[in-house]
């Protein structure tokens, strides 16, 4: 399936990976230690970051050490990096637009896409040949439903980066209405045009969740094995692929993928695989999500959502979350989670708000279009 069980649009470039929406770890010490990833030389080059940082204040010197959080936070998926990333950047307001489009990052992992929207508009306003900028801000429209305005970016950036980054920002424009002609641009790009591995990774991922909207299962899993094998070492492309085997039943496969991992999001996925809710890792997702509730936060709702329904196989409570869930986020793995929940408490209200979500957004995907058969 695409993305988190489905999963959402993400951004490759140079500077930015993949990307999930999982509220953000806010350290209330300062001089919390960043945790090691890899070896030491990493955690030396964090905190030397982070000191120099904080010594000069200085924009370039902050972004150099939001830059690396950020990186790891993307590859990694551990919510601790956005979580120091966010307080490094806080009360900074009149700073560079290098700053700036950070700052729309940590909002974007944090599900904020319309706050991420207006800080890259100003950023473009000052900065319009700013990559980073005019690529986020594309994906963040298209993200939320505005294909049509995530058009000019993209073709803003036909002139300003490889072949690869341009045609895979159009095809997602595109997909929202002409899915068939997207995913014919994006896999002739992938196969003519050189590109890093990261940003191919990305592209391959991409053109995964086409062919699954197609219904071409067998092209949507030789495309996720790629994405994987081009960025092993980044989170997105493994659950992503874990999501698309979990969808498919081969629950063993996801488990042997999401064991490579150790974040929250993998932690979920090997839970999911599992389907023991009586087991150690359920219980201690079912304790962060309890708490998450008790600090106000809601972006643990979508996984919620599934544990109950795959796990717990509590359909009535399920349907409960993702209903509220659906009112927040209206992502496609949302409306394809709200259908299933939907049609297994036969909720004909909520298949119904699923049904005009699609029809507004133009928005094709055979998954979706099997329940309406199912429902005549």
């Amino acid at each position: 399936m695409w993305r988190t069980y489905f999963m959402v649009v993400v951004l490759l470039s140079s500077i930015f990976n993949a990307r999930a929406a999982v509220p953000a770890y806010r350290p209330t010490d300062p001089n919390h230690v960043v945790l090691a990833v890899g070896d030491a030389a990493m955690q030396t080059r964090v905190t030397r970051l982070r000191s120099a940082a904080e010594a000069t204040g200085a924009d370039a010197d902050v972004a150099e050490y939001v830059q690396v959080l950020i990186a790891l936070g993307r590859q990694t998926g551990i919510e601790r990096y956005f979580g120091h990333a966010e307080a490094a950047l806080a009360n900074r307001r009149n700073t560079s637009p290098q700053l700036q489009v950070l700052r729309a990052e940590v909002l974007q992992y944090r599900h904020d896409f319309a706050g991420a929207e207006q800080v890259l508009t100003a950023v473009l306003a000052r900065a319009p040949r700013n990559v980073a900028a005019r690529l986020m801000r594309a994906q963040l429209r298209v993200q939320l439903g505005k294909a049509d305005a995530a058009r000019p970016d993209c073709v803003a950036l036909t002139t300003l980066v490889d072949v690869l980054t341009s045609t895979t920002c159009l095809a997602q424009a595109h997909g929202q209405s002409n899915l068939p002609h997207a995913y014919s641009m994006l896999s002739a790009a992938l196969q003519t045009q050189h590109s890093i591995p990261s940003v191919r990774s990305w592209a391959a991922g991409i053109a995964a969740e086409f062919a699954a909207r197609l219904g071409d299962s067998g092209t949507a899993e030789q495309w996720h094995r790629q994405a994987v094998q081009l960025d092993a070492d980044n989170h997105y492309p493994r659950i992503a692929y874990a999501d698309w085997l979990l969808s498919r039943g081969r629950r063993d496969q996801a488990l042997r993928i999401a064991s490579q991992g150790h974040s929250s999001a993998d932690q979920l996925r090997r839970v999911l695989a599992e389907g023991d809710g009586r087991s150690a890792a359920a219980k201690q997702l079912q304790l962060a999500w309890a708490e998450a509730r008790q600090r106000g936060e809601r972006g643990q709702l979508r996984d919620q959502a599934r544990f109950e329904l795959s796990v717990l196989r509590d359909a009535p409570r399920a349907h409960g979350t993702a209903l509220d869930n659906f009112s927040d986020r209206r992502d496609p793995e949302d409306a394809l989670l709200l259908a299933a929940t939907a049609v297994a408490v036969n909720d004909q209200a909520a298949l119904h708000q699923v049904r005009q979500w699609q029809v507004q957004r133009s928005y094709r995907d055979v998954r979706l279009d099997r329940y309406w058969v199912a429902q005549r």
